[in-house]
């Protein structure tokens, strides 16, 4: 059985009729940026994320991914109208309808960014590597929108030495390793404010297969395109704690339509924890801290609810935020909350 789910992961990812090929993530409601460019320097520090995921733990060959971005803005300014807070600062929310906090239009300023990945499926890996750019411009005194365009290279690699078939003769299948490069683009918008947040997204727009100029046939792996829709919603329940739901819809042809529904509280902007469902897929619980206006991290668990759930313990997932030259030392995220 082990076997053949090292081959099924193999048929899952690399024909073109069954993929979704981006990695799962859980807490991407934390780094957006990994599904939108258009969060390209939506703070005012270098935001730099590190995240790993091992998920269907237990199941031989399940996917294991490692992840790097960092992005940063160019000639951002905070909104709000403060004195730069003191090393260890703990902000608080405004109360409600809180008219001594006074704001300013977000100045226009563009957002440039970063991203390396690397997923290990069984004996398919796929390592990309991506840069983005937005532009940010404020509609109201309280509401801004982004566009923005990724751009990088994704290499797919397939070790044959790893593979066992009934055949070994398949024309399609050679020893040893086999690899294909392509282009990857990607789009994206991003509407946000301090309560709430809509962005729309499609990546791996450039789907024609490439060949490998031998005149030989093998396996084909042409990237599908995938589109993302997210939003979410602050609700301020007291000054120092909020209730934050959201939803993400993600579309992959031909494989279906994928839902998550999220959940998150946070304490003082500084400890936060929070559920997610994804349909027919599993339920995640999550948590972390944003420890100070340097670190932050987090963590979450997916229960698997289908019928993999036989067979695994369940996914891991863990991230590590770093600000950089954040003169404003903030504790939590201006935008991304």
């Amino acid at each position: 059985m082990k076997k053949l789910a090292h081959l099924f992961f193999f048929l899952f990812l690399a024909a073109p009729a069954f993929a979704q090929q981006k990695p799962q993530y859980s807490q991407y409601l934390f780094n957006n940026y990994l599904l939108n460019p258009a969060l390209s320097g939506i703070e005012s520090y270098t935001d730099i994320r590190m995240g790993t995921r091992r998920q269907w733990v237990g199941l031989e060959g399940a996917p294991v991914t490692y992840y790097i971005s960092g992005h940063t803005s160019l000639g951002a300014s905070d909104r709000k109208s403060a004195v730069t807070a003191p090393k260890g600062f703990i902000p608080r929310m405004a109360a409600a309808n809180n008219r001594t906090t006074k704001y300013h239009k977000s100045r226009p300023h563009h957002g440039f960014g970063a991203l390396a990945q690397a997923d290990k499926t069984g004996p398919l890996s796929t390592s990309n590597l991506t840069a983005t750019y937005a532009y940010h411009h404020p509609l109201t005194r309280r509401v801004n929108m982004s566009v923005g365009i990724a751009g990088g290279v994704q290499q797919t690699r397939l070790d044959g030495n790893a593979l066992r078939l009934n055949h070994s003769n398949d024309p399609t299948i050679q020893p040893g390793q086999m690899a294909r490069t392509k282009f990857d683009l990607g789009l994206g918008t991003w509407i946000y404010s301090d309560f709430f947040y809509v962005g729309a997204s499609a990546a791996q727009l450039v789907s024609k297969s490439s060949t490998n100029g031998e005149g030989m046939y093998v396996a084909t792996q042409d990237l599908q395109p995938h589109f993302f829709l997210t939003g979410g919603y602050r609700l301020k329940l007291r000054y120092d704690l909020s209730l934050e739901p959201s939803i993400m819809v993600k579309m992959a042809q031909p494989s279906p339509i994928a839902v998550d529904v999220n959940f998150k509280t946070t304490y003082m902007n500084r400890v936060w924890a929070g559920m997610s469902y994804r349909h027919n897929d599993a339920v995640a619980a999550m948590a972390g801290m944003n420890i100070n206006y340097l670190l932050d991290i987090g963590y979450s668990y997916d229960l698997t609810t289908s019928e993999l759930s036989k067979a695994t313990a369940g996914s891991h997932e863990l991230i590590v935020g770093i600000k950089l030259q954040n003169k404003s030392r903030l504790i939590c995220p201006q935008w991304l909350w």
